[in-house]
């Protein structure tokens, strides 16, 4: 069963960076854990399935990854940071990264920041 605490707890456990920018990520992508891609797929990311990569999705549904669990498509995220992002080394790194190479939307970058400040998500991490 997914919550919010369980979903942070993870975070943290998987010692993801930047985990306020990926629990922002999540919530946007997700439209806040209530998009049909997330509740069908167990997909809070919006992710495709991985060609090249090893990744943890058992299928495409929706023209996204489908996944078992929600904790696995956390987990494939995590999969995916250290396989192509484990050079960052600060959150401006990363933000700038999802603005040139992740994101289609050119807005995506200042939604995120103001995510994280809305919701105070830094503190989830302390």
């Amino acid at each position: 069963e997914f919550t919010e605490e369980r979903f942070t707890s993870k975070i943290k456990e998987l010692n993801i960076k930047f985990p306020h920018i990926a629990y922002a990520q999540a919530m946007l992508e997700s439209g806040n854990f209530t998009s049909k891609i997330f509740k069908e797929n167990n997909n809070m990311f919006g992710m495709k399935q991985a060609r090249s990569r090893i990744n943890l999705a058992k299928s495409t549904q929706y023209n996204h990854a489908y996944f078992e669990t929600w904790e696995e498509c956390l987990m494939d995220f995590a999969f995916h940071r250290a396989t192509y992002l484990s050079k960052l080394r600060t959150e401006n790194d990363y933000y700038n990264y999802l603005g040139k190479y992740y994101a289609e939307d050119p807005g995506y970058v200042g939604k995120l920041k103001t995510m994280v400040n809305k919701h105070k998500l830094k503190d989830k991490f302390k």
